[in-house]
């Protein structure tokens, strides 16, 4: 990937708003240039043209019946630009499959099975496929919709293979929400000196150390997904051997948010 992706939102719910973005800033592949509670505020956004970019995050359950994502994409073709949609929701919608044909989306998903996955499901989006995950795409079997060639089935909810849910919790706060070590002994309720040990333990477990190194090899963890691994190859190409920190944590972070790809 040769530059980041650019995102903004439409989702009128700020906790879901937030937690979204928060997603955005911690994946290097995804920057988010736009947030919007309103289609009023989004089209004036479009309209000035303050910033391009590539996906609009389009929450489905802000908009009523009456609503079609076709004047959405007919506001971004009327200012020449070329974004595409991601649509969510938060329960599969008959009329939202109804509404799929139009070139410029590029997937329906929920957010529950979205999950910690977000940033990866962006970066299929961007790179041509078709993202279902599995309650839209049950629907629109259902419904004999036709499916795009390109279409992947995407599920985030993937347990941490090998952790108990206790260590998963610690893992989650300590790379997606980049605690520092007192802030996460504060969270946890535990001395600063055994969240040190705790975030150790983690990194051992993990085998990132072993991983940066090459005494591991990466694709045995990672499973048989072509796309998975494409996209682990260039992680690592960016990240080298370097086991600093912080580097650590993003490969941390890559693993943790991983998701499951069924089809």
């Amino acid at each position: 990937m040769n530059k980041d992706i650019l995102v903004t939102l439409l989702e009128d719910d700020i906790f879901s708003r937030n937690w979204m973005a928060l997603l955005m800033v911690r994946d290097w592949r995804t920057r988010m240039v736009g947030e919007f509670g309103s289609r009023v505020e989004l089209c004036q956004f479009i309209e000035k043209g303050f910033q391009p970019f590539d996906i609009l995050i389009l929450d489905v359950d802000l908009f009523g019946e009456d609503f079609t994502i076709a004047e959405i994409c007919d506001e971004l073709t009327q200012r020449k630009n070329s974004s595409r949609i991601l649509l969510t929701g938060i329960k599969p919608e008959e009329r939202i499959v109804r509404q799929l044909n139009n070139e410029r989306v590029c997937g329906y998903v929920l957010k529950h099975e979205v999950g910690y996955s977000l940033s990866w499901i962006i970066t299929f989006a961007f790179d041509g496929s078709w993202v279902f995950t599995p309650g839209t795409m049950d629907l629109a079997v259902k419904m004999n919709a036709s499916l795009p060639s390109n279409k992947l089935l995407v599920d985030g909810r993937k347990q941490l293979p090998g952790f108990t849910d206790h260590e998963a919790e610690v893992a989650r706060f300590a790379f997606i929400f980049s605690l520092g070590r007192r802030d996460l002994a504060d969270e946890l309720k535990i001395s600063e000196q055994w969240s040190y040990g705790l975030v150790s333990e983690l990194y051992e477990k993990m085998g990132l150390s072993d991983i940066l190194s090459g005494d591991v090899d990466l694709f045995s963890y990672i499973g048989e997904s072509e796309i998975i691994r494409s996209h682990f190859t260039e992680i690592m190409e960016q990240l080298g051997t370097s086991k600093k920190a912080r580097d650590l944590e993003t490969l941390a972070y890559h693993l943790i948010t991983m998701p499951e790809i069924l089809a």
